[in-house]
Parts: C-alpha cells; sequence; structure tokens
C-alpha cells in the first residue's frame, strides 16, 4: 500500500478521534452553589444538536453549615411532569442521578431548612447523539479530500507534461535598415 495511503487512514482515525472527544463533553449548569444567592427555583435547558431525547444528569450535595442534620429536597419537573424528587438529610452525601428526558425548559425546585448549603449542577451532553452523524460526515469529508488531492496532483502533473520543455526562438537576421536609420559609410 502507498504511503499516502497509510497518511490518509491515520488522518481518518486521527479525525474521527477528535469528534468523539468533542461530541463527549458535557455541559454543566450551575442551578445553586455555596457562595453565590440560593434560589428556590431555578429555570434550565435541555438541549441537544440532533434528536429530541436529551441525556442529563443531576448532582446535588446538602450541607449543614452547624454540624445539624436539616432536611432537604429537589425536584425536578418538565412542564406537567416530574423528571426526579429526591427528599433526605444533609447526612445522606452527595446523590448523582442520571437519565433522558425530551428537550426543553425545565424548572429545579430546592427546599432547604436555614443552616443548609446546597450544591447542584446539571450536565447535558448536546453534541452526544450528533455522534454517529458527524462520524459519517467527517468520514466521507476525509475520503473526499484524500482523493481530491490524488486527483488534483494528476492534474497537474498532465499540465505539466503537456507542457514543451524548452522553447525555440527563430530570430531573422537583419538585412535591409529602416528608417532613417542606415549602416555608416566606410571609406575605401
Amino acid at each position: 500500500m502507498k504511503n499516502s495511503y497509510w497518511l490518509w487512514i491515520i488522518a481518518l482515525i486521527v479525525v474521527n478521534a477528535g469528534w468523539y472527544t468533542v461530541s463527549q463533553q458535557g455541559a454543566t449548569q450551575e442551578i445553586n452553589r455555596p457562595g453565590a444567592d440560593f434560589s428556590d427555583s431555578r429555570d434550565a435547558e435541555l438541549s441537544s444538536l440532533v434528536g429530541s431525547e436529551v441525556e442529563y444528569e443531576i448532582e446535588h450535595c446538602f450541607d449543614s453549615t452547624n454540624g445539624g442534620v436539616y432536611n432537604a429536597s429537589i425536584t425536578v419537573n418538565q412542564g406537567s411532569k416530574t423528571l426526579y424528587s429526591w427528599n433526605g438529610t444533609t447526612d445522606e452525601g452527595c446523590v448523582m442521578y442520571s437519565s433522558t428526558a425530551e428537550e426543553g425548559d425545565i424548572v429545579v425546585i430546592t427546599y432547604i431548612e436555614e443552616g443548609v448549603e446546597a450544591t447542584t449542577t446539571l450536565t447535558t451532553w448536546p453534541l452526544k447523539n450528533a455522534f454517529t452523524i458527524g462520524l459519517i460526515i467527517f468520514s466521507i469529508g476525509t475520503v473526499v479530500i484524500a482523493f481530491g488531492e490524488t486527483f488534483v496532483r494528476a492534474i497537474i502533473k498532465k499540465k505539466i507534461d503537456q507542457e514543451p520543455s524548452e522553447t525555440t526562438v527563430q530570430t531573422s537576421s537583419f538585412t535591409e535598415p529602416s528608417g532613417i536609420w542606415q549602416d555608416p559609410l566606410r571609406p575605401n
């Protein structure tokens, strides 16, 4: 196999590995965090580049500021549908929940008692559903560029081969003076 084919196979692998890495990146939305203004109701968005199903992950931690045990709860609603609901205490540590839902706006409702700090993050993967389509597009694009490069090289080589290698110019000898100029007169 020619070396250029191996290079294009490596390029195909690199391009698709890059697309895989990009498509697996998550987008994080902070709902509540210590040090920021607490809100018991926050709007967030589930969105995807391709498709209507969105994979999401919600992580929440409730910590007591004075060592006591307090109640806390969180609910995630999309329209009139409840996507996730949790009730517990500050002793339960961090909880992570993953699922899928339809694209759209959601509302995260958090109830905490006085003396509790809430940390809630929502992570989505908006390009994950587009991985297969991107894989096809980038693979086809790489193959088109590879064979396009070979095609362009063949055209350039053909043009170079068609041009004459040396150009000859014939010059005519000047025999008759024209105009006011003439050969100098010499004495005999």
